[in-house]
């Protein structure tokens, strides 16, 4: 089994494949450089080629994607038994600068647009329950275009959402504006053993579809509130808003984070709201 099977066993998308792939290549032909083996480098070794990149201009972004890979490439080497250890598993570049979401709307302007999506725009009602889920449960537009019929529990109010390879799967609660309007879609639906807001067409349907269909909905949405961007922004706007009312770890799983330090990048956003409000209500300003 050679690298490039391994991380198929893992499951990862051909082209994070391709770049673990041509990653990995540029470490090893380091290594051969330097007239050392792959399953006998060492953390001082590693450090070595850390040093060469940074003299070379790599970035810190750059260099922690290849460290990311270099992991992935020791894990491989152990599991065919060629090492028994991982020099990259604590190896890692500190003062990364994560971008922090921004432009964000509140939930009144949210659930704004959400009353007044059909109302006023007299658009159909499937893109509607997708406006709710992104509002209502954070869903992403990769979530979205998995979503069947099979995954709405109608009965305890709930929705599943699958995971992704970004993603973890979880179980949310309805929203009370949204149940009625999904009970008429479901049980008027005749498309239930597919994608469930994917047209059907002639041709085989592609992901193309639902993300054309999402870009009208949101040129649509932008005469209703000229700050809406993106799904993206609806995101951040949501789980930001939802840290303020629950614990950093109920947030986690609401929004199907695999990481926890995905979820306090949000918290500093709530930071500098308060920061902001401070500013403008201190009594000695």
């Amino acid at each position: 089994m050679n690298f490039e099977t391994y991380l198929m066993e893992k499951r990862l998308s051909a082209k994070t494949i391709e770049m673990y792939t041509h990653s990995s290549l540029h470490f090893l032909n380091w290594l051969k450089d330097a007239d050392v083996v792959p399953e006998l480098f060492t953390y001082n070794d590693l450090l070595d080629y850390m040093r060469y990149c940074y003299g070379a201009g790599i970035t810190n972004k750059r260099l922690h994607a290849i460290l990311g890979v270099v992991r992935h490439y020791c894990s491989y080497l152990i599991s065919i038994e060629k090492r028994n250890d991982n020099p990259a598993s604590g190896v890692f570049i500190k003062g990364l600068i994560r971008k922090l979401p921004a432009n964000l709307l509140s939930m009144e302007e949210l659930e704004t647009l959400y009353g007044q999506y059909c109302l006023q725009l007299k658009e159909d009602v499937s893109k509607k329950i997708m406006l709710g889920l992104m509002i209502y449960q954070g869903v992403t537009v990769a979530e979205l275009i998995k979503l069947k019929s099979h995954h709405f529990r109608m009965k305890d109010c709930k929705v599943f959402i699958k995971g992704t390879q970004h993603s973890n799967e979880r179980l949310l609660d309805l929203h009370a504006n949204q149940v009625l309007l999904l009970q008429k879609y479901l049980s008027s639906n005749p498309f239930k053993d597919g994608y469930l807001f994917v047209e059907p067409k002639k041709t085989p349907v592609s992901e193309k579809n639902i993300h054309n269909r999402l870009q009208y909905m949101f040129k649509l949405l932008k005469q209703l509130n000229g700050r809406l961007m993106s799904a993206k922004q609806i995101r951040h706007s949501v789980i930001t808003h939802w840290l303020k009312q629950h614990h950093l770890r109920q947030v986690q799983y609401m929004a199907g984070h695999k990481y926890v330090s995905s979820t306090q990048r949000y918290q500093l956003n709530n930071l500098d709201d308060l920061k902001t409000e401070l500013q403008q209500h201190h009594p000695m300003k």
